[in-house]
Parts: structure tokens; sequence; C-alpha cells
């Protein structure tokens, strides 16, 4: 816990150059006399730690320093490769930062793990909306967009971009929406066009809310799905383990709640015959007109 907090007080003084006492125990949650003795307790270990008097001193570290390794253990080291690992993910050049510290950390395989969240086949398309998703956060510009939403509808829309969020296998772009006058979630994969402005904003007009609150809050239902053998595969890749139970015949049983969205009958028609509806009947007669209506389409 104590090489915890001395880690942490050097990083604040990396970070922030001069800070007093006072300052480092309420960020660490705990008393100044505690303090003084991590900073006694640095200095024995020879980091060039120091304190000055006055109104603007505090407590600092000697202009260029750069931390001992040996600060951190084996496995916040991989911890912070693994990290570095995952930028390449959005596209970030972190080959020559990878190098330097796995020579720093005495690690030989740096490359142990590759994350890539491109779409199959789509790397080049998605590597250009990345980068330029990345350069209008960064430079707090504004967007003009073409969104397809959930219902089909195609339309345009000045947007102020604040955050990329990774959630549930896609990623989706944290924005205050001028149509819409609030913040809303944009999945990255349904904006068609997008355009950034010369417009550069500054503080928002609301408190940002937390993420959650940003989605649009659907009604939902609870559903009891029987799926056959054959699509075993994808109900374990879509549902959670503890939603699943298997039957003597070898059949999947899945308990689970959906929103009472169209693109439900969509998505469960996906498992044509191998997905038996037991609950809710209102929903059961919903996947059967639905199906009818296809056939009757194709037949005619």
């Amino acid at each position: 816990m104590k090489n915890d907090r001395l880690f942490q007080i050097l990083y604040l003084l990396l970070e922030r150059g001069t800070m007093t006492a006072p300052e480092l125990a309420r960020a660490l949650e705990v008393s100044v006399r505690t303090i003084y003795r991590d900073i006694d307790a640095l200095s024995l270990s020879g980091v060039p730690v120091y304190a000055t008097q006055g109104k603007n001193g505090g407590v600092s570290l000697l202009p260029n320093y750069s931390f001992d390794k040996a600060l951190l253990s084996d496995e916040e080291q991989n911890q912070i490769l693994y990290a570095i690992q995952s930028l390449r993910a959005a596209e970030q050049p972190v080959d020559a930062l990878l190098s330097k510290l796995g020579g720093m950390f005495q690690k030989q395989n740096t490359n142990w793990i590759e994350v890539d969240f491109s779409r199959w086949g789509m790397d080049s398309t998605d590597s250009v909306k990345f980068e330029r998703l990345k350069t209008a956060l960064i430079g707090r510009r504004a967007l003009k967009i073409v969104y397809c939403s959930s219902s089909g509808e195609t339309n345009r829309r000045v947007i102020l971009p604040l955050k990329l969020i990774f959630k549930d296998k896609s990623w989706y772009l944290h924005a205050f929406c001028r149509m819409q006058e609030n913040y809303r979630l944009f999945k990255v994969s349904r904006i068609v066009e997008m355009e950034a402005l010369d417009e550069r904003f500054g503080a928002l007009p609301d408190e940002i809310p937390p993420l959650e609150q940003s989605v649009y809050a659907m009604a939902m239902q609870q559903m009891s799905l029987l799926f056959s053998p054959a699509v075993a595969f994808r109900v374990y890749d879509e549902f959670d383990c503890s939603m699943i139970e298997k039957q003597p015949d070898g059949s999947l049983m899945v308990h689970v709640e959906m929103p009472r969205d169209s693109w439900v009958v969509s998505y469960l028609h996906s498992f044509g015959t191998e997905l038996t509806m037991l609950e809710p009947e209102s929903l059961r007669t919903q996947l059967a007109a639905h199906a009818k209506a296809i056939c009757e389409h194709h037949t005619k």
C-alpha cells in the first residue's frame, strides 16, 4: 500500500510540477504527517524530491527527472504495456513508445497482444473515420454529420463531440446534439457522412450527465427463448452464460430482458427456425406475422 502511495505522489509531482503537502494529503486521503514521511522515504530511495517555503512553495522534483522503474511492480509494468498496446486499436502510433518502455522494463515480448476494433474487411474505412473523429475531439471542433437512426431515418445534424466509447462490441460517440438539444450516444458505424466545421467549442451548454443517462431509456420486456444446438455458438457469443440453461436434449434456454423495439424482431428472425419464442406470447405473435409478411413479399 505504501509503495502504491509513493508512486502516486511521484506521478502527481511529475504531472503538476509542484504541490503543497496539504494538497497531496487531500489527493491521497492521508494526513499531512504521512505525506512528509512519504517524501522522506522517496528522498532516501534516491528520488530528487525537495520542498520550498513561502507563498509559492511546495513539494517538487528536480527538473528533467524520470521515475525509476523499480517503483512499479512487474504486474503494473505489464498493465502499462497492455494499455499502450490497446491504443493501437485507435490507430495511435505507439510502436516507439512500446519499444522504449519495453527496454526500460526489460520486457522481451511487448507484442503479446493485438487489439483491433475495426470491422472485418473495413479496416481502411474505419481508420479514416476514427482519424477524423480523433482530430475533432482533440481540437474540440463541431461536426456536421449525416446519421442513420435505429428507426432507419437519415438526417443531418450538428454535434459537439465529447468522447469515443467502446461498449458491447461497438464504438459510440458521446456528443451534444444541437438538433435534440441534449447529450446523445451515436453509433459510429451509423455515421454515414462527417464534416469537421471551423467552429471550435469551449464550455458546453449544460453539465455532462453520466453516460447511462445519455442513452435513450427504452421500455424493456422479459423473454424466454429456446435455441437449437445448431446455433449454440451464437448463443454463447451473444448472451451471458448466466442467462443460458442447457437442456437435456442439447437445446439452450435463454431468459433475457430486451428492449421493446422493432430491431429486436429482426434480430430474433436472424436465428430462423433454430429459435422458438416461448414468452411473451405477444412477441411470439409478432414474430409469426413478420415471418408471414416476409414470405408473402418473396412469393409475389
